[in-house]
């Protein structure tokens, strides 16, 4: 047999929980599940995880970090970007299509990302102080998208009248409700028409430097 170490184990632990998450919902992740699915022992869970909250909370950490590969995976080469407004809005809205492909690529990948978003809310309840793990997610992913839009205004020649933090925030409200409407309708043609309709706006915000 292979030996892992711990950290290899938690990872091979992780991929086997977000494979089960994907596949059957949140409610299906405990710690004897993930063990049959990963093929180990539920003594190996418990020694990697102390409980199914730790294991949870990586699941979310992993989530996480992929959609901030997704997003910086979109921002387009400065050299391409051209200078200009319209050059911004085309870059922005290549860089929407991009991130939307890998979206609508992992559907379930998508739903578990509500999922686990509303999972620690209600873990958490009223204490918004200990809530750190969705406020840290959507802020980071916030940070990620506002550097993509920072980047992509000064390739152009171009700068915000707001501020990118105001802009990214926005922008990651906007396109939750995208994805969410899309989870439930599968109208692409609806999501590529908001698609253009957010870059349009995004341009609109933006003057020539």
């Amino acid at each position: 047999m292979v030996r892992l170490s711990v950290e290899e184990r938690r990872a091979h632990l992780v991929e086997a929980a977000i494979g089960l998450a994907e596949s059957r919902g949140v409610a299906a992740v405990t710690t004897r599940e993930v063990a049959h699915a990963a093929g180990v022992s539920l003594g190996v869970v418990h020694y990697c995880f102390e409980n199914k909250d730790a294991l949870m909370t990586a699941l979310v950490t992993a989530l996480s970090a992929r959609l901030r590969e997704v997003v910086r995976a979109a921002s387009t080469d400065p050299a391409e970007v051209g200078t200009g407004i319209p050059a911004l809005r085309g870059a922005i809205r290549a860089g929407l299509t991009q991130l939307w492909r890998d979206i609508t690529a992992a559907r379930s990948r998508q739903l578990l990302g509500f999922e686990t978003v509303t999972w620690e809310l209600r873990v958490t309840g009223d204490a918004l102080d200990r809530s750190s793990l969705a406020r840290e997610q959507y802020a980071t992913n916030g940070v990620a998208l506002a550097q993509l839009l920072d980047r992509l205004a000064a390739s152009s020649g171009t700068s915000f009248t707001l501020p990118v933090a105001t802009l990214s925030r926005s922008v990651s409200a906007m396109l939750d409700g995208l994805v969410l409407r899309w989870l439930v309708d599968g109208d692409a043609t609806a999501a590529a028409e908001q698609l253009d309709l957010l870059a349009d706006t995004l341009a609109g915000l933006a003057r020539q430097s």
